[in-house]
This record gives C-alpha cells, sequence and structure tokens, in this order.
C-alpha cells in the first residue's frame, strides 16, 4: 500500500511539474501569449473631457464651444440600417479676437479629428454621447466628447 502512494505521489509531482513549461517563458518572465498583444505593452485608456451643450472648455487662450447639434441621423441600436450615420454639430473657436464657428460631422461609430492646436495642446474630437437607442427618440442632453493632448 506504502509503494502504491509512493508511486501515485511520483507521478502527481511529475505531472504538476511538467505543467510549468519553462521553455515558452523569457528572461524577462513574458510568455508566448504576451508576445501576441501589443508588443507586450499594455493600452493606456484615453481622458475624455465631456462638454456639454453651450458649455466651453479654455486651453491656453482659446476657447472652444459646444453651440448645438444641428442634426442627429445615426442609426439607432434596436434599428437595422444600411448606413449607420452621422450627427452633425457646431463648434465656436474664439482666440481672443476672432470667434470662428464649424459645422462637424461625427459618424456614428465616432472619429478622432483635430479640431485645435495651440502651442502646447491638441484638442482632438472623439465623439457625441449619448448614443440613440430607440427610433424617433428626442435626446435632451447631449455631450461632446473631447481628447486634450499636451504637445
Amino acid at each position: 500500500m506504502k509503494f502504491y502512494l509512493l508511486v501515485l505521489s511520483v507521478m502527481f509531482m511529475t505531472c504538476s511539474l511538467s505543467a510549468q513549461n519553462s521553455a515558452s517563458a523569457t528572461k524577462s518572465g513574458s510568455s508566448e501569449e504576451n508576445k501576441n498583444t501589443s508588443a507586450g505593452r499594455v493600452k493606456v485608456p484615453e481622458i475624455l473631457t465631456k462638454l456639454d451643450v453651450l458649455d466651453d472648455v479654455e486651453i491656453e487662450g482659446y476657447e472652444l464651444t459646444f453651440k448645438s447639434v444641428v442634426s442627429d441621423g445615426r442609426c439607432p441600436k434596436d434599428v437595422t440600417c444600411v448606413w449607420p450615420g452621422e450627427a452633425e454639430i457646431l463648434i465656436e473657436i474664439n482666440d481672443g479676437t476672432e470667434t470662428v464657428s464649424r459645422k462637424i460631422a461625427i459618424p456614428a461609430l465616432g472619429f478622432e479629428k483635430k479640431v485645435l492646436t495651440t502651442p502646447g495642446h491638441i484638442v482632438y474630437l472623439k465623439n457625441l454621447a449619448p448614443y440613440p437607442i430607440k427610433a424617433n427618440e428626442t435626446i435632451e442632453a447631449y455631450q461632446l466628447l473631447i481628447k486634450i493632448l499636451p504637445i
């Protein structure tokens, strides 16, 4: 009986030690699985600023104002559409001496469009929230999602 227990424990130890495959791990401790991800780097989450309608943000003397949503033709989530649609917004950029209004079409899936460059920052337009869920839904509280990056 003791002999069988000894044989079973040796077999168990052999199996558990062979599960630790040292051939696939490199000196840095990363495995083959980690090499298949984007070069083993962690993607840093984006930090977005939300602007409500008629809100503004000041960046180095420039003032970016989310004026309005001109139209929202994005396909609602509960509807099957041929085209995902887009929303059109109006923003104003004031540099202290001049105000420029711009209409920008935002695709339904969002994008990254540079809207302002200052000596120290770049401002990208990302998306419009919330996304419509039902057909003929009226959205009252739109938010413009922007990303501000230092140069």
